[in-house]
């Protein structure tokens, strides 16, 4: 027997209804579609049932013979006249999509479960990795392969992997005879390319190794049979040679630079006359720029391979503190986050070196200048690199330095420090860089550094915000896309060029400048102005005392 408000929308209309409805609903408005909640089932308004496990529900694929293509079950939909009676309870009509991630025996080893649309909304691990192999008639979308890449790592070697895709590849290259023709072999080597060019081209450290060269060749060779296909093939391996070749270029320039810095061990010196990179450069424009080319240098090196793997494997609080990664090489992100800390006690100690108040005044200005600068090139880390500069205790402190400080510029400093919102005012003034680089013609305009301890905050806190691996033992891959949109824009920033005119001079300063520690910068504020309060006593005797 149907419900009463399921014969509420089959009955014919008539006068008498319309006043049965008004009276229900005094409001005259219109009443909702609803669906009836039967022992586990949904009942809509046509009176039909619809089964947990229908299309109104994420899709189960079953993989075919060969294990390749999928195709979703049909729904069962029952009458309600099939239904038993039972308990029924009147919710509103849910678009959204529902995922069961109870374990269940209707789950196969090698089910993904898709929403309405086909998107993949989970699977198993070997699942995922079938339906990243290119057919002929088949290739997934950028975004399926660039999401299922840097995810699956933590669950796969990059190694494994590989082998598993030339694996699967041969054996659906020989599973069709049509696959040898000449039209069968260009389809499934463009399918092919397309997943190599996107793997090489945005995570090209995969390929440090021999190894994964050789199988990224022998899937290339699979069937690139003429000279089209072969220059293409060509283009790709040089354009990942580019590319490891700078990394290589980079770890030894880091190796020579942290040498160089290592064996410098002269501490910073005051002066009663102006010193420092005010009398090297004095044009705050220049100075960001050039800073902007250090930055851009750094945070290019920075792969996302490197940065998933640390938010997998270590705390927040560790991300960054290892100056080598597993493979024993030099740790982009580590060097990266210490030139954010070496740019934070440069911008102090330009300011302790003036012992004059005139001369640390307008230094300290000089260097808000800069980092308003780095602002409107959209250089942030540099930026908020030198306003946390500003606000270490050394110069905090220096109370009569900062009453001479223009009123302005301080609002600025205060403005970009503000922490409030998580960092409200900061967030508010990239998007505003985002959307000036997405409509910029030229490179200048497209650059976008983003405070990187910030972003990676961001980012461990989106890796850590979802299960990755759902109790039915599929993988979430709805997490895998909520952070690969994410490292999209990381790629996109890291691969805009920085056209600025370098200037050496202004560059060798900024790289090789000794800087101090906090207790010699604190023994250098005490110098620019004495101890006031007890505690300031009690501190700088300390200092003395240890030195």
């Amino acid at each position: 027997m149907k419900s009463s408000v399921t014969q509420f929308w089959h009955q014919p209309w008539s006068p008498m209804r319309r006043k049965r409805a008004r009276s229900s609903n005094p409001n005259g408005c219109k009443t909702k579609p609803t669906t009836l909640e039967v022992d586990g089932a949904t009942e809509n308004n046509n009176g039909k049932l619809i089964l947990p496990n229908s299309t109104s529900q994420p899709m189960l694929s079953t993989q075919s013979a060969r294990g390749y293509n999928t195709l979703p079950r049909r729904a069962a939909i029952l009458t309600s006249s099939q239904s038993q009676t039972g308990m029924i309870s009147l919710t509103q009509q849910v678009s959204a999509v529902r995922l069961d991630t109870h374990k269940s025996d209707t789950f196969e080893q090698n089910d993904l479960v898709l929403d309405n649309t086909g998107a993949v909304l989970s699977g198993s691990r070997d699942a995922l990795i079938r339906r990243l192999v290119p057919t002929r008639d088949f290739c997934p979308d950028e975004s399926y392969i660039f999401s299922l890449l840097v995810n699956i790592r933590t669950f796969i070697s990059p190694h494994e992997l590989m082998q598993k895709i030339v694996q699967y590849c041969m054996f659906a290259q020989n599973a069709d005879s049509h696959n040898f023709a000449k039209e069968g072999r260009g389809r499934m080597f463009a399918h092919i390319l397309r997943l190599c060019s996107e793997w090489a081209t945005n995570i090209p450290y995969d390929f440090k190794t021999e190894y994964m060269r050789t199988r990224l060749n022998e899937l290339l060779r699979l069937c690139a049979v003429d000279k089209t296909y072969q220059q293409k093939t060509t283009e790709l391996q040089s354009t990942l040679r580019s590319s490891l070749n700078k990394l290589d270029r980079y770890e030894k320039a880091v190796a020579n630079l942290q040498k160089a810095l290592s064996e410098n061990t002269n501490l910073p010196e005051q002066s009663d006359s102006m010193t420092g990179l005010f009398v090297l450069c004095n044009d705050a424009k220049t100075v960001a720029q050039q800073l902007t080319h250090i930055e851009m240098e750094r945070f290019s090196m920075v792969g996302v391979d490197e940065i998933v793997q640390s938010l997998a494997s270590d705390p927040l609080s560790e991300i960054g503190r290892h100056s080598k990664n597993k493979e024993g090489t030099i740790s982009s992100i580590s060097f990266y986050i210490e030139w954010f800390n070496r740019l934070s006690a440069f911008a102090a100690i330009e300011v302790l070196k003036q012992t004059k108040k005139r001369n640390r005044v307008a230094v300290f200005e000089f260097m808000i200048d800069i980092a308003k600068e780095c602002c409107e090139i959209g250089n942030f880390n540099s930026m908020m690199a030198i306003v946390a500069g500003l606000s270490l205790p050394a110069v905090s402190r220096l109370k009569k330095t900062w009453c001479r400080v223009e009123k302005a510029k301080l609002e600025i400093l205060q403005h970009q420090l503000d922490p409030s919102g998580n960092f409200l005012s900061y967030r508010a003034t990239i998007k505003a860089a985002q959307w000036r680089a997405d409509s910029a013609r030229g490179n200048q305009q497209k650059i976008v550094i983003p405070f990187f301890v910030l972003l990676l905050k961001d980012l461990f806190l989106i890796y850590h915000g979802h299960p990755r691996i759902l109790p039915n033992a599929h993988l979430n891959f709805m997490a895998f896309n909520q952070l690969a949109e994410q490292l999209r824009d990381v790629i996109q920033w890291k691969s805009t060029v920085c056209t600025f005119e370098k200037n050496p001079q202004v560059l060798q300063y900024l790289l090789i400048t000794s800087v101090s520690g906090e207790k010699d910068s604190m023994l250098m504020s005490f110098e620019c102005e004495p101890p006031e309060s007890s505690s300031e006593r009690d501190q700088h005797k300390k200092l003395k005392g240890g030195k």
